[in-house]
């Protein structure tokens, strides 16, 4: 019996998870974002724009934590083949 059958399946990993989760925030808030700078209520619309460059931040950081997550599993696959 091969070890890689052996696995049990399961579920997206907390890794994958708490990026993709950062991801769907980085993107609500994008948006948000987006909307008042499109209408601002105020003239000032400097905060928002900073938002939106830590909203980009955030939503890549969500990307690259998935990215490290899936290159630790392959890695782990490799190993174990």
């Amino acid at each position: 019996m091969s070890t890689i059958n052996a696995l049990p399946s399961v579920a997206p990993s907390s890794a994958q998870s708490s990026g993709a989760a950062a991801i769907a925030a980085g993107s609500q808030r994008l948006s948000q974002d987006a909307q008042l700078i499109a209408n601002p209520v105020n003239q000032d619309i400097t905060s928002s724009l900073l938002d939106l460059n830590q909203s980009l931040q955030l939503a890549e950081a969500g990307a690259n934590v998935i990215s490290t997550s899936n290159k630790l599993l392959g890695t782990l696959l490799d190993v174990l083949a």
